[in-house]
């Protein structure tokens, strides 16, 4: 009586509660065999996952534009709400596979590792930044061509220009640190999302990280390069809209440039190779 009395107790216990999630260091791991196989992608399907992953990201852009220009949403309602939607972008690249430069960054944990050279990851980089680049300027002809660009009477377009202008305002470094956190954030929802076992798992992981570069103001190349291009195309238009600076290519790939410079330090320095050292790295 007393062994059946002592199993039935051991059968009731309670489970231990487990979210099932990988750790940290296998999450470190993940990260770098991710990384070592994107880098060795043959480069024709490289820049076709590229073109995707600038198309899906653009799209992402366009529902947070749209959000913030609906009149039928308050102001308050509308700022809250539009960087949620932001994140279709990223969630529908990750789980969809494509390639983005942003995240691809994360790379460098397999050059700190010595699994990769310094050639595999650059041209790895070329290859995505052309590849974004094509697939943001697909969608950003395909959707002024569509006629959706002016839609609120126009409220859009403005929107979207005048955020542009004032990111062309800024200072290089303002754009630079911006530059650097957003990819700091970017890159923290990448790693939050490899940690996860299921489709579920990944979205609610990237949500808050990637809301949250849109909502406090950083940028990131791959999601500035709808809005930029977009402007450069239609300021002419515009009229006599009020904007912080002139709308210009130059501007434009400075812009452009430093922020990738910010990103590549954001997500490859300061989460890449940070984790590489606590985790992957040999004794010390």
């Amino acid at each position: 009586m007393k062994k059946n009395t002592k199993n039935i107790q051991k059968s009731r216990k309670l489970p231990i509660l487990d979210f099932d999630a990988y750790s940290p260091e296998e999450v470190a791991k993940r990260v770098e065999q991710v990384g070592i196989k994107k880098v060795r992608f043959p480069p024709l399907v490289t820049i076709m996952l590229g073109i995707l992953g600038g198309s899906f990201i653009s799209f992402g852009v366009i529902y947070h534009f749209v959000t913030l220009a609906n009149p039928a949403a308050s102001n308050g309602a509308a700022n809250i709400a539009a960087p949620l939607f932001y994140a279709m972008g990223y969630i529908i690249a990750f789980i969809a596979g494509a390639e983005i430069f942003t995240t691809n960054i994360l790379a460098m944990m397999g050059l700190a590792s010595k699994k990769i050279s310094s050639w595999e990851l650059t041209r790895n980089w070329i290859l995505v930044l052309f590849a974004n680049l094509v697939g943001a300027l697909i969608v950003v002809i395909m959707f002024v061509l569509s006629g959706n660009i002016y839609a609120f009477d126009g409220v859009l377009a403005e929107r979207l220009v005048q955020t542009s202008s004032y990111n062309l305002s800024l200072t290089p470094t303002e754009i630079f640190f911006r530059g650097v956190f957003g990819n700091f954030l970017i890159c923290s929802g990448a790693w939050i999302s490899l940690a996860g076992r299921s489709v579920t798992d990944k979205v609610l992981g990237l949500i808050l990280p990637l809301s949250a570069v849109p909502a406090i103001g950083f940028q990131h190349f791959t999601g500035n390069l709808f809005p930029l291009v977009t402007a450069l195309i239609i300021s002419p238009d515009m009229g006599n809209i009020d904007i912080a600076a002139s709308i210009t290519i130059s501007k434009t790939v400075i812009n452009l440039l430093v922020v990738a410079f910010g990103n590549i330090i954001g997500g490859g320095l300061l989460i890449a190779i940070a984790y590489y050292f606590i985790y992957q790295r040999k004794k010390w």
